[in-house]
């Protein structure tokens, strides 16, 4: 009898260290994508947290290399060229006086979003319009769509409570916010 309860010891023993220090198989998985073109991203966005102004969305044509083509993906990314990125769109308000501006991206595959939301944050001009500036700006990831938003503090709008319209729409939390 004590020899079959020294076995079944040793062999819970066994397995016990075999289950601690085993090797996990399991591996992280990419976030998941945010389902929906950037144009319908922004709308839902500002569904969730309306403006007070008149505002558009739209698309930047990212197969233009045009000095113009090259201006308007850099104002409005602040990305250099569009390799890293498959799709973007922005919503701005229609008279240049306000400073506001979103604009969201989806990444290309294998490409860090992380790296393109510090890429656009120190590569877009908060004073890009004429007489104001944007003084609160935030970059928020969520899978692979990426979203830049720059308000002046002088509004009634934060950068913030768009970051929380994005985070309702992407239905979770960002995976990181800048």
């Amino acid at each position: 009898m004590k020899k079959v309860f020294a076995v079944i010891l040793s062999l819970a023993l066994l397995l016990s260290l075999t289950a601690c220090g085993g090797k996990s198989t399991e591996t992280t998985a990419p976030a998941a994508s945010v389902e929906g073109t950037m144009e319908e991203l922004l709308n839902k966005v500002i569904e969730q947290n309306p403006v007070q102004f008149m505002g558009a969305t739209t698309p930047v044509d990212l197969t233009d290399t045009s000095e113009d083509g090259k201006w308007i993906l850099k104002s409005v990314t602040g990305l250099e060229d569009a390799s890293q990125i498959t799709e973007a769109a922005f919503y701005e308000p229609m008279i240049g006086s306000i400073a506001f501006s979103m604009v969201m991206v989806r990444t290309a595959s294998g490409v860090d979003p992380k790296t393109v939301a510090e890429a656009m944050k120190a590569g877009v001009d908060p004073r890009k319009w004429i007489c104001v500036e944007a003084d609160d700006m935030m970059v928020a990831g969520c899978g692979d769509v990426v979203m830049l938003i720059m308000v002046s503090s002088s509004s009634d709008m934060t950068a913030q409570s768009f970051v929380d319209a994005f985070q309702k729409v992407a239905g979770r939390d960002c995976d990181f916010v800048i």
